[in-house]
């Protein structure tokens, strides 16, 4: 997918990156990624998606690979990040939609599921579980469970340093995050402090690490691509947690649509066991275990993930 030429919409003047596959007549299906990721997360599933009959679309975010990088941390907003789904759903004369997403694209799935809940047919979340809102900021929980040097901590304190440290050697950076979970790992307060991590890999120059899960090839995709963005944007989104929690006191916690839950076992962050109160929220949910896969899902078990996927599908009445 990456050798693909990216489409372009536009939403107000922020004009945004996405790739299609798939016959243009099939269920549409949005595929959204997360941080530190781009739309090319999904390349390893798109063409199997597309095989059974939906039309994948996958937009790069705001802030992201060929999608334009607005200045300001508000631009980054829950709001503005649905919108942008609206706008690409308008762009594309969808009326509904099957949305799915990964990482943080699971939070914006989990939104716009109630903020565009007409546009939404169905929902699919990977990794990241739907949860009720929090009684204070989440970086203040982030604070006091894990400290000063959790990611969430020093992304909202020192954005512009952390930005400019992982751009020191973004395919560095990539070959830290992009790792299979090795057996019997626990996930310790210090595994959420990626910027200090990352540091301290730096000073070691940067060695060979073990457990890759991309090719030099694949991962040079991520790394050209943030090496001209640099890591701003990414970092945006969490800069917007405090103004999104607030914002979500709005929002009824209840998902109405049909929606399937897919939860790697070597999940260190986002264990399977959080998605156990969402029982209480959404009326028609699926859970599904994806065996034998870290965070990184997709690249991971891609066939296993779009079989359980393109399984669930087939159960549901698509328009």
């Amino acid at each position: 997918m990456h050798s693909q030429v990216p489409h372009y919409f536009e939403n107000g003047d922020v004009r945004l990156a996405y790739y299609v596959d798939g016959p243009k007549d099939g269920p549409p299906l949005i595929l959204i990624h997360g941080w530190p990721e781009l739309a090319y997360s999904f390349s390893p599933i798109m063409p199997i998606l597309a095989a059974a009959g939906f039309r994948c679309i996958a937009p790069d975010l705001r802030g992201f690979g060929h999608s334009d990088m607005p200045e300001e941390a508000s631009d980054y907003h829950i709001t503005r990040l649905v919108d942008d789904v609206r706008a690409l759903l308008d762009h594309h004369g969808i009326d509904r939609a099957i949305i799915c997403g990964h990482d943080w694209g699971g939070i914006i799935t989990w939104h716009a599921a109630r903020m565009l809940e007409s546009r939404a047919s169905h929902i699919i979340s990977i990794c990241t579980p739907h949860v009720r809102r929090a009684p204070v900021d989440p970086v203040k929980i982030y604070r006091k469970r894990h400290g000063e040097q959790h990611y969430f901590a020093r992304f909202n304190d020192d954005p512009e340093a952390v930005a400019d440290l992982f751009g020191r050697d973004p395919d560095g950076f990539f070959r830290l995050m992009f790792r299979s979970v090795p057996d019997g790992a626990e996930a310790k307060s210090d595994f959420t402090y990626i910027p200090q991590n990352f540091a301290q890999f730096l000073d070691a120059g940067a060695p060979p690490l073990k457990g890759q899960i991309l090719t030099d090839d694949q991962r040079a995709v991520y790394s050209d691509a943030y090496a001209q963005t640099g890591f701003m944007g990414g970092i945006n989104l969490y800069r917007n947690t405090g103004a999104n929690w607030e914002f979500a006191a709005t929002l009824d916690d209840e998902i109405t649509q049909p929606t399937l839950m897919i939860s790697p076992d070597r999940d260190l962050l986002l264990p399977a066991s959080l998605t156990d109160p969402m029982a209480d929220m959404i009326p028609d949910l699926t859970r599904e275990i994806l065996h034998g896969s870290g965070h990184w899902a997709m690249w991971e078990e891609p066939e296993q993930l779009a079989h359980i996927m393109l399984g669930w599908l087939a159960r549901q009445e698509l328009e």
